[in-house]
């Protein structure tokens, strides 16, 4: 299962999850760059061009079934990359994310100054701990990715193509304000396969706090079929884009 973070994040947002999916479920986690260990490089600040990264970081992997994973923007990401591989996913899990057909345009952020940018990402958005934002060194870090992210998301526009074929799962929180779980049952509308919603408790970063349902539900329906994995026998190397 290929996992692709939320804006200004890295593969470590999911490092809980290396451990704690069984066996049978192997992760390779996107490694995205400007952040955590590739900070030193420039970050993308569009979608098609970093799904297309993607696709190319995992064409050679995908000799066995598998999946893809995204969260927020990490969402958009994984359904352009579904759209672009040479073979369907299994299954498309998007989490927190209106359908790309229908995304929620908000005022756009990423061309404010740096001390606004930060305060309308923590207004809205509020995924970031307080012992973050208080890590001034840490922030100033974290900044071009961020605004790259939000750049690339507020620019997004979607192109009609035929639609996947493959299973989707929508995930949201019930009491995300950003994507309101009745919006989730759109992502239908994107596939030829089977789509099914599933809501947790929480607001837009409900992954945090119900990674365990989460993680209980993505293995229930990875498994349901045929076993599932993605050959990835060095994720750090293997999900880079």
């Amino acid at each position: 299962m290929f996992c692709v973070p939320h804006a200004g994040a890295g593969p470590s947002s999911y490092a809980h999850w290396v451990s704690e999916l069984p066996e049978d479920v192997e992760l390779c986690l996107v490694h995205l760059p400007g952040r955590e260990a590739r900070l030193a490089e420039l970050p993308l600040d569009d979608i098609t061009v970093i799904a297309q990264r993607v696709v190319r970081a995992c064409v050679d992997l995908l000799d066995l079934p598998f999946a893809l994973f995204g969260h927020s923007m990490g969402a958009l990401v994984a359904y352009e990359t579904a759209r672009r591989l040479p073979v369907q996913p299994r299954r498309l899990f998007v989490s927190a994310c209106p359908p790309a057909h229908r995304l929620v345009e908000e005022p756009p952020v990423a061309h404010l100054p740096d001390d606004e940018f930060l305060t309308e990402v923590r207004r809205a958005y509020q995924g970031i701990p307080d012992e973050v934002w208080q890590d001034s060194a840490l922030m100033r870090m974290m900044l071009p990715a961020l605004r790259a992210d939000f750049a690339a998301y507020e620019t997004y526009e979607w192109i009609p193509r035929a639609p996947l074929t493959c299973a989707v799962t929508a995930l949201g929180g019930a009491a995300d304000a950003l994507v309101p779980p009745r919006s989730l049952a759109d992502w239908a509308e994107l596939t030829e396969g089977e789509c099914a919603v599933e809501v947790f408790d929480g607001g837009h970063f409900y992954l945090t706090q119900a990674r365990h349902q989460v993680q209980a539900m993505v293995t229930a329906a990875l498994l349901s079929g045929d076993s599932l994995a993605a050959t990835c026998p060095n994720p750090d190397r293997g999900g880079q884009a």
